[in-house]
């Protein structure tokens, strides 16, 4: 009786309950169908699926409402994505309409994506095949000090005017003492910060901004990995 009741224990399907149908909730049922026995569940307040990265459909207009774009630097990420969709193959209507101005998918892929192991070349062709890759340029600005700064951060004129000469003295010298003195084990995703931008920086911009980002959570209380997928 006792070893019946322990193989039907073993064989009791587990359940994740995942909390919201974005990005990160649906990679994470993924995941877990994909590579484990557990059945994920997830929770959903409103009627559609992608969180804040969906499209929707206004009159007749479709809206995006978040980030539609997709950048990262990890080989594992890249990877995980051009499983989902193929990159695309050759030229789309607007890159044809710019009359060669606009980068080729190969180009670009040579440059951003080159460790990831794929081929743009053998990809469909993206005015006959929906479900697929495109690659564009892109340009991410950030909006602080009631002044638009590049992103990710640079070291220009630009920036240089935007924060003036005393603030980016005082980052600049916060940079390079975080770069000599680094914190060597990071137990939390202010100590990635602080060893990749200095505690000047942190503190004026990206102590805020992660609050935001994350819910109201301090970066402080946050796990470092977190940052390492984009």
């Amino acid at each position: 009786m006792e070893a019946t009741t322990n193989v039907n224990k073993e064989k009791r399907q587990r359940t994740a309950v995942i909390i919201g149908a974005g990005p990160a909730g649906l990679t994470a049922a993924y995941e877990l169908l994909d590579k484990t026995d557990v059945k994920p569940v997830i929770l959903e307040t409103t009627e559609d699926i992608g969180g804040i990265s969906r499209t929707i459909d206004y009159k007749g207009n479709r809206i995006d409402i978040g980030g539609h774009r997709f950048f990262s630097r990890s080989d594992r990420v890249m990877r995980f994505w051009l499983d989902i969709l193929p990159l695309q193959g050759g030229p789309a209507g607007d890159e044809t309409a710019a009359g060669g101005k606009l980068p080729t998918a190969e180009k670009m892929f040579a440059e951003y994506c080159g460790g990831a192991g794929a081929d743009a070349r053998s990809g469909p062709d993206p005015e006959r095949e929906d479900k697929v890759w495109l690659i564009r340029r892109r340009l991410s600005r950030i909006f602080f000090m009631r002044r638009f700064f590049d992103y990710p951060l640079s070291l220009s004129l630009r920036t240089v005017a935007n924060l003036g000469v005393l603030r980016t003295v005082r980052i600049t010298l916060s940079y390079l003492k975080a770069r000599l003195f680094a914190i060597r084990q990071e137990r939390s995703l202010e100590d990635f910060f602080i060893n990749r931008f200095g505690r000047e920086l942190y503190r004026n911009f990206f102590k805020d901004y992660t609050r935001r980002r994350f819910g109201g959570f301090r970066a402080a209380g946050l796990n470092p990995n977190g940052a390492l997928s984009g």
